[in-house]
């Protein structure tokens, strides 16, 4: 079965290459239960300040940091995009350089924000209830491609050491993404 999954991938992505994500096959979410939310919201915004600034942010810092924006905030299990973008809104408050956006039907959103001039990676939520094998998970898509029957399919960091997952956007809900001003 994953082989006849496979070969239905898209010969072409566009958006962010997958090198500028491989320094992240090192950062794996190892916590139980999971702070996927958290790993994500670290990524997109180590990757904003190494774009915009040039420095490399501490991971521990961030995931510690992160975790209690995101993760530990409400009272309910799980990470919701809300929690994401409200996690990394609350850090990013006082810096003017950055704001951050949601948005619940990643397809046409991902889509945009990857085939502009200056794209950004895009944390997205995958859900048990649309059949992903990731469960109700978050990962950093930063490529997008339709295989040969139109079927769109993301490139993504997954938090579990792999930087160039592919899974299908039909299995995602929820995006979140921080928006150089």
């Amino acid at each position: 079965m994953a082989g006849k999954i496979k070969n239905t991938y898209p010969i072409k992505w566009i958006g962010l290459k997958p090198e500028r994500f491989r320094k992240y096959r090192t950062w794996i979410n190892n916590v139980r239960p999971g702070i996927c939310g958290t790993y994500v919201g670290a990524v997109i915004l180590h990757d904003a300040f190494n774009q915009k600034y040039g420095i490399e942010l501490e991971k521990q810092k961030l995931i510690s940091g992160l975790k209690t924006v995101i993760d530990d905030t409400f009272p309910y299990k799980g990470t919701f995009p809300w929690d994401v973008w409200h996690g990394l809104d609350w850090v990013l408050k006082d810096n003017s350089d950055f704001s951050v956006k949601m948005h619940f039907v990643p397809e046409r959103k991902i889509v945009s924000l990857l085939n502009r001039k200056n794209p950004v990676p895009v944390a997205v939520g995958t859900a048990t209830l649309f059949g992903s094998p990731y469960k109700n998970h978050w990962v950093v898509v930063y490529a997008y491609g339709y295989d040969q029957e139109g079927k769109l399919f993301f490139k993504a960091y997954d938090n579990h050491g792999r930087y160039t997952a592919v899974l299908p956007a039909s299995q995602t809900i929820g995006c979140v993404w921080i928006e150089p001003n």
